[in-house]
């Protein structure tokens, strides 16, 4: 019985890794999509400030694209959150977006070293089960001698 138990254990434990890898994942696909989008605004401000006038393409997200009129700009308004928004100049806007970049790649750091860290423990969980479940095989009676 207490091996029963014990295989019962070691599989929900299995499985409650399993499922935090899985939550873990998604968050750093959503981290990695934010992170792009960061670097596909800080390259669309540096096209902005290396043309004076004239048309440029303006993404609008999800791999939309809009033909603009760029007039000469000093500022631009940047969101804060909670519905806040301030006009920042060029050099002020591109800070605050890498500040934002750096925040999410040292989120996606933590996140990735956490999923190493559970895929290392049900890596070792696995061979476990299986020994455990290989022994009760082997000293259960077989029942279909005889």
């Amino acid at each position: 019985m207490t091996n029963q138990k014990e295989i019962e254990e070691k599989i929900i434990r299995y499985q409650i890794l399993e499922n935090n890898v899985k939550t873990l994942m998604k968050r750093r696909d959503l981290l990695i999509n934010k992170i792009a989008e960061i670097e596909t605004t800080m390259s669309t401000i540096e096209d902005i400030e290396k043309k004076t006038e004239g048309e440029i393409f303006l993404p609008l997200g999800a791999g939309v694209y809009v033909l603009g009129n760029l007039k000469k700009t000093k500022k631009m308004i940047v969101e804060l959150g909670a519905n806040v928004a301030i006009g920042e100049n060029l050099e002020k806007t591109k800070e605050i977006l890498g500040k934002r970049k750096d925040t999410l790649s040292n989120g996606l750091e933590t996140i990735e070293n956490e999923i190493v860290n559970l895929s290392n423990e049900m890596l070792r969980l696995e061979p476990e089960i299986r020994a455990i479940i290989e022994k009760s095989k082997s000293s259960a009676p077989d029942i279909t001698a005889g």
